[in-house]
């Protein structure tokens, strides 16, 4: 199935790149000072504290539960994840320094507000407890891997094709990536280890686009002779548009699913999945393709005589 047939579309894109890459740079400012001030909401994997899974026979209100503990607590969070006829399931996380000091507390709060816990109206099901360290050693991990990611998506890059194509690849992920954090950071997400698979699907998906236009780029170098390079990229884009479209549209309708259906665990997950695969499909039009040919200026030669030196 296609939008376009080919030859059908054929819109000038090279046209609009001084209009686009300075439009990315301004939102990607805003995106890092917001990763500065106010920065990422961390969750308990990241900040370190507790989270207990409580079960109420009645139904309540999260409003109602979040008014009993957030005086008692720290940085309280109230997730409702199940609300049949017979069960309210709450996922609360708060920080705290221990799972004795947590738990007297949830007790004391809840049986002040619901009942004793012996009138079977409600119970703690489960309680987790994650420390300080383990929360600085989560969120290193999670940078290194980002960068982990990124060196080897490079790595492919620079074997997969040359030096023409590695940075415009590098600058679409890091340019998704910083806008939806600096979303993510906004938007007061909690930042838990969720949204970082989140953001790592985001910078396969962003890859995956735009190695789809490069290797039609590629591919029409030897066919289309004596036409300039913004000829050529034209001709690649619009000749992928279609697929493009259509990836983009089948994701964004998945993500919409998840964030109806998924439950309150993967509405963030889901809305961070949407926003990214927006950036993404935008850069690999607005992004990549001009620092082509910025870089097909710069490193054109050398990746023309390495080419001709593997074919000899």
């Amino acid at each position: 199935m296609e939008f376009f047939k080919p030859g059908q579309i054929d819109f000038e894109f090279t046209k609009r790149f001084k209009l686009f890459v300075p439009i990315s740079l301004i939102v990607m400012l805003f995106a890092i000072i917001a990763l500065i001030k106010p920065g990422f909401n961390y969750g308990i994997d990241f900040r370190g504290g507790v989270e207990a899974h409580v079960i109420f026979k009645n139904k309540i209100e999260a409003a109602d539960l979040r008014s009993a503990l957030e005086s008692k607590l720290d940085n309280v969070s109230i997730v409702n994840f199940s609300d049949s006829s017979e069960r309210h399931e709450f996922l609360v996380t708060a920080q705290g320094d221990s799972r004795e000091s947590v738990t007297k507390i949830l007790n004391e709060s809840l049986a002040a507000k619901y009942g004793s816990l012996g009138d079977d109206t409600w119970k703690i099901e489960r309680l987790d407890v994650v420390g300080a360290r383990v929360g600085a050693d989560l969120r290193r991990s999670a940078l290194l891997s980002m960068l982990y990611t990124c060196l080897l998506i490079a790595l492919y890059m620079y074997w997969r094709f040359d030096m023409r194509f590695t940075p415009g690849v590098l600058a679409c992920i890091l340019h998704d990536l910083v806008i939806v954090a600096g979303f993510i950071s906004i938007t007061r997400m909690e930042f838990s280890t969720t949204l970082v698979a989140a953001l790592l699907t985001l910078a396969g998906y962003s890859i995956n686009d735009t190695v789809v236009v490069y290797d039609r780029i590629r591919e029409v170098e030897g066919k289309f002779l004596g036409k300039t390079r913004e000829e050529l990229l034209n001709h690649a884009i619009n000749s992928t548009i279609s697929r493009t479209l259509m990836t983009a549209i089948t994701t964004l309708g998945s993500c919409v699913i998840i964030y109806f259906k998924g439950g309150p665990t993967l509405k963030d997950f889901a809305l961070v999945l949407f926003v990214g695969i927006l950036v993404g499909t935008y850069s690999t039009f607005f992004v990549s393709a001009p620092l082509y040919l910025w870089a097909d200026k710069k490193f054109g030669n050398h990746a023309k005589t390495a080419l001709k030196a593997g074919r000899a």
